[in-house]
Parts: structure tokens; sequence; C-alpha cells
């Protein structure tokens, strides 16, 4: 008997089903985290002045629990993807010969390499074009963001946002695209859908354009390694400069913009030469 093709309702519901249960268990989550925190603070004393005093650096960590506790509501179905994904990648080695072999370590440099230039020249370039300063919602979320103790914002923007967002929707996400489209369009759709994620037009643009390379990676690499690393390292760089005395601001020039965004794209292509099916 032949399966019935799937309606488009259902395909789409496919695809952003897991973003859905993730989005209301990270919502939960936080509510409930914040709530438990200001029960406790109704212990007062010398506790209560710490988390005052830290405000910024406890709801970055309460956010990233809740985080992971979004990522755990959609592990088992992340894990099924990343099974079916390696069924397919053993396909394609069966039938394909690759450039891997000894060239992994030069790609995987090249993809930091893109990753650290491509997430600097493109912050520098909101900022050159005015449309950083132009968003109040924008601004609130950095001073938050760049407001946490340096510890604290290398392992959460680091480690653990990149890996819980990956496996949403690089793992999930993107993964579910390839079975109803072609790969350009996936890469396309789910960078739109990480840059709305991100709930502002600075960062909806910014995302956008990271996710579009991320996904790219992870097609590239066919590891589920170069997302990860492309999201860490990209946070962390930007994470480390802003925290520097003159932050970003101080590298604000149209000659800084134009080489990270030149180096990028010069490492993208080199790292598309030395991966590129042979």
């Amino acid at each position: 008997m032949t399966p019935q093709p799937e309606s488009s309702l259902k395909k789409t519901w496919n695809i952003l089903m897991p973003f859905v249960v993730y989005f209301i268990a990270h919502d939960l989550a936080q509510v409930l985290l914040a709530f438990l925190l200001n029960m406790s603070l109704g212990l007062g004393g010398s506790y209560s002045e710490y988390i005052f005093a830290r405000t910024q650096t406890v709801n970055a960590v309460l956010n990233a629990l809740s985080l992971l506790i979004g990522m755990a509501f959609v592990w088992p179905m992340a894990k099924t993807e990343f099974r079916f994904a390696r069924l397919r990648q053993e396909g394609f080695q069966a039938t394909c010969r690759t450039s891997l072999g000894t060239n992994t370590i030069a790609a995987y440099i090249l993809l930091a390499v893109f990753a650290i230039t491509l997430a600097l020249g493109t912050n520098l370039l909101l900022m050159l074009t005015g449309i950083a300063g132009k968003s109040p919602s924008y601004q609130d979320v950095a001073a938050r963001q760049f407001g946490v103790a340096f510890a604290a914002g290398v392992i959460i923007y680091g480690v653990l946002s990149p890996l819980a967002e990956e496996i949403v929707f690089r793992g999930l996400i993107y993964n579910r695209m390839k079975r109803y489209f072609n790969p350009v369009l996936s890469i396309i759709i789910c960078g739109i859908l990480f840059g709305g994620y991100h709930g502002n037009l600075v960062q909806g643009i910014y995302g956008c354009i990271l996710g579009i390379a991320i996904a790219f990676s992870y097609e590239l690499f066919r590891s589920f390694a170069a997302p990860v690393l492309f999201h860490s390292l990209a946070n962390l760089s930007v994470f480390i400069v802003a925290y520097s005395s003159q932050g970003l601001a101080g590298m604000m020039t149209a000659l800084n913009c134009s080489i990270f965004l030149i180096i990028s794209f010069v490492s993208l292509f080199f790292m598309w030469k030395l991966k590129k099916i042979t």
C-alpha cells in the first residue's frame, strides 16, 4: 500500500514542533526559577545583598538553566534525528569520496577563523550602519549580556547556550527540514527562524546571518561538532571583545569591519575548497 504524502500543515508542524516544546519548557522553567529565586530573597541578610549585587549574572545563570531544561525536553527527539543523520552520513561516505582525511584539522581551523571574523565583522557592520544604536530593545539585551561576570559569561555563552540552541535549531529543526526541502532552502529557512528567535531587529539580522553560516557549516562538515564549535567561538569572540576596556566601540571603524569580513569570506572559500566533494 502506497503511503499518503504528508500535507503542508503536517510538514510544518513536524518541523516546528520541537521548537514549540523547547520554547514552552524554557519559558515555564524561567518563570519557576524566577519565582523560587524571589522566594529565597525573603531570607534577607548577606544572601540577598549578594544576589542584588550580582543581578545580571544571576539572571544569566537562570536563563542558562532554563535553556538546559528546554533542551532536556527535546533531547529524545534530537537523539532520533542524530541517528537518522548518522545513517545518511554512512550512506554518503559509502557512495562518495571526500577530501576529509588529513585535512580535517585544517578545515576546523578555517571554520574557527570563519566563525570569529564573521561574528565580529557583522557586529561592527550593524554598529557602523546605525542599526544597533537605533534599537532600545537590543541595547537592553546587550547591557544584560555583557554585564555578567566574565567566568560565568564564558561558560554560559561559550558552552551552555551554543549546545542547547544548536540541538534545537540545527540538530532538530534543520535535520527535519532536510526531509522535505533541499539543503539550500533548509539552510536559509533555518537561519531566518534562528534570527526571529532572538526577538529584536538587531539580533534578528545578526542571528539570521550567523544561523545561515552555522547551518552551512553543518552541511559542509556533516558533523554536529561543526555548528556547536562555530556558535561557541562566535559567542565567545564577541563577549570577550565587548568585555575589554574599549569593547566593540573601540574597534568600530570601516577598515576593521572590512578586514574581518574579508577574512571571513576568504576562510569560507578555502574551507569549502578543502571540504568539497572530489
